[in-house]
């Protein structure tokens, strides 16, 4: 019953679109979840009745745990920013009423004489139960958290929901949650017979019953689970470390420029440095191109100086490198310098640094240490390395500034993506207001910060997300999504120094593991909730963990050259927000020439680097179905039909500089 009652919640919408194969996974996991805990409860309940009353004991118990849970869980009624043994508490009584609910469920259809219709009436009662909350969830105009926030704004014009339009089909959705419960229920059989097997074996060794050893047999087979999983997981992380660590034709080459790390004249190799190290290095703009964009004038070469992952193979040891090669380059000579906190593969976000090196013409200096070669999903466990290795820097860079004149010292930012912002925010744990000043910068902006960061929430403290926040603490600003950022008052606007933005519907900065004991905030009552919250879903532990989950693998696939706001897409905001929060001088017409520089820079170098890939394919059958597949694609973003190859290599001798 309870497997039921899931599996239609599990058709709730969340934050974005979802496709079939993520509702199918979402329902598979939520449904044997449901049922798995309603067989266990129910269960220990009916062991518990019959022992005080034989059947009657079991229907009258389950009737006072209904009643009871059901009271308790409301006197535990939920509370933004609860403690977490009232969520835990509130979560246990809910739990056990429904487990009482569908334990009087299915003694009723028992009551029914013969099998056949016992069978039949418990399909009807599941189908019912499912089909119900299903339909119930429509009826109440619920919708994805995204269409909430009305208009979707793109360089199209469009109202969509993400950055791709992703439909589910039940009938495949179907499918594939049933595989799903399969195949987890075999794998449940699977544990079950190894830690027979197990049992057997301690037995003999050491005699006795294999019953007798069945806490040791469960204990050897989670073991070996465990050790089946950790290998499995150094695999994904072998094969995802050498795809970060991986060269591409279109970045193979560094740049000729003494200022960028990895040239010729720097010292340091080309090969040292990651996937995305090389990708940002080699795209560095040039003084020419900063110039026509601007709108002519003096421009000069900017720095970008980088220390990847395997530059050194300690923290200290990444930080000296990028620090040499700061002194290298005299970076802490240019009147603005920003340090960049890249994601977990080592991206550094293009349209943030490009934005500052078109506003700044190029008299400025940009930092980055990597961390990990790894998806930001993956390298959770690397932010303290991070955050390490960027405290480092911040030090060694204050020692240098210590010894130059006052009037010499930069304009300092700092900058940090998704995983990126929880790096260098954790800096400032416990520090408040106090964290950013003591590092001498001027301004910071962090976007689409993740759930975990703890100086964010020290920040936002005990305030609701229910209104819009004013600015503070300090000089502080936590929107709860971009229009609150927007539509500030421009007094106060201009007082914000530090900004943290986010989407209200980017799953990141709403996922982390309390989803599956905790109801969140923004999921709280239905007039209540932030903009971008889904409207009038009810939250399910495994299934809301699993549907938010499934949310931030969708939440960024970006058409190249076409600007987006929502999910973890900033690229329409950032240009705008870098020069306002930085305090960088543009006109409106420098700036939307930069704005059409940046989308034309990243059609170009996409363009390629697929076309690249594609004309370096083996053989020229595979060879012209690799070329043509990147001519649809390239039709697709730029909206144009029956291109040539003339035309692709056209367009990235337009957008792309030559390296």
């Amino acid at each position: 019953m309870l497997g039921a009652v899931s599996v239609g919640l599990s058709y709730q919408p969340n934050l974005l679109t979802r496709r079939s194969l993520d509702q199918g996974l979402i329902t598979g996991v939520s449904g044997l979840a449901g049922y798995a805990w309603g067989v266990s409860a129910h269960s220990v309940l009916s062991s518990l009745g019959e022992r005080l009353g034989g059947r009657r004991g079991q229907v009258a118990g389950d009737a006072l745990v209904v009643l009871g849970s059901a009271a308790t869980a409301r006197m535990l009624a939920w509370q933004e920013h609860e403690p977490a043994w009232r969520s835990m508490g509130r979560l246990a009584a809910s739990a056990f009423a429904a487990a009482g609910a569908a334990g009087m469920a299915s003694r009723a259809v028992e009551t029914i004489p013969r099998t056949g219709l016992r069978i039949m009436a418990t399909t009807g009662v599941v189908s019912a139960l499912g089909g119900g909350v299903y339909l119930g969830s429509r009826l109440m105009g619920q919708q994805v958290g995204a269409l909430g926030l009305g208009a979707f704004r793109d360089d199209r014009g469009g109202d969509v929901a993400d950055d791709q339009d992703r439909a589910v089909n039940p009938m495949v959705a179907t499918g594939i949650g049933i595989a799903t419960t399969g195949t987890l229920l075999g794998l449940a059989a699977v544990e079950s017979r190894v830690t027979r097997l197990w049992g057997r074996g301690v037995a003999a060794l050491i005699g006795g019953t294999p019953e007798e050893h069945a806490a040791i047999a469960r204990g050897l087979t989670a073991v070996a689970a465990l050790g089946v999983g950790a290998l499995g997981l150094k695999l994904v992380d072998h094969q995802l470390g050498n795809a970060g660590e991986g060269s591409e034709l279109a970045h193979a080459t560094p740049p000729d420029i003494p200022e960028i790390t990895g040239s010729p004249s720097s010292g340091r190799s080309w090969s040292d440095q990651s996937r995305e190290g090389r990708r940002w290095l080699s795209m560095v703009l040039r003084p020419d191109t900063i110039s026509a964009v601007m709108g002519g004038g003096e421009a000069k070469q900017p720095i970008r100086v980088y220390a990847g992952l395997s530059s050194a193979d300690t923290e200290e040891g990444r930080a000296q490198v990028l620090l040499d090669e700061i002194d290298r380059t005299r970076a802490l000579e240019r009147p603005y310098v920003a340090l960049w906190s890249p994601t977990g593969s080592g991206y550094v976000n293009y349209v943030a640094c490009e934005t500052f090196e078109y506003l700044t013409r190029g008299d400025c200096a940009s930092l980055a240490i990597q961390y990990s070669v790894l998806p930001s999903s993956l390298s959770l466990a690397d932010v303290k390395t991070g955050t390490n290795q960027t405290r480092m820097v911040f030090a060694g860079i204050a020692e240098r500034l210590r010894k130059m004149p006052p009037e010499t010292h930069p304009r300092f930012f700092l900058f940090g993506e998704s995983l990126g912002s929880q790096v260098s925010e954790e800096m400032f744990e416990g520090m408040g207001v106090f964290g950013p000043e003591s590092l001498g910068l001027e301004a910071a902006l962090w976007i689409g910060t993740p759930e975990a960061t703890k100086w964010r929430k020290q920040l936002w403290g005990k305030r609701s997300v229910s209104a819009p926040p004013g600015v503070g603490p300090g000089d502080i600003y936590l929107p709860r999504w971009v229009g609150d950022w927007t539509s500030l008052d421009p007094a106060e606007r201009e007082r914000v120094r530090y900004l943290l933005l986010q989407n209200g519907d980017d799953p990141i900065p709403k996922f982390w593991f309390e989803l599956l004991w905790r109801r969140p905030a923004w999921l709280g009552p239905w007039g209540k909730r932030p903009p971008g919250a889904p409207r009038r879903t009810i939250w399910w532990p495994v299934t809301t963990f699993m549907a938010t989950f499934m949310d931030v693998l969708n939440a960024l696939a970006p058409t190249p050259g076409v600007f987006a706001e929502g999910g973890h897409d900033y690229r329409l905001e950032l240009p705008h927000a870098i020069r306002e929060v930085w305090r960088l001088e543009a006109t409106d017409e420098q700036m939307a020439s930069v704005q059409q520089a940046l989308r034309q820079r990243e059609l170009g170098w996409e363009a390629k680097r697929r076309w690249m890939e594609a004309e370096a394919t083996v053989g020229p059958e595979h060879r012209a179905q690799s070329e043509r597949k990147v001519l649809d694609d390239v039709e697709k973003w730029t909206g144009r039909a029956s291109l040539t190859p003339a035309d692709v290599n056209a367009l990235i001798a337009a957008d792309c500089q030559p390296t």
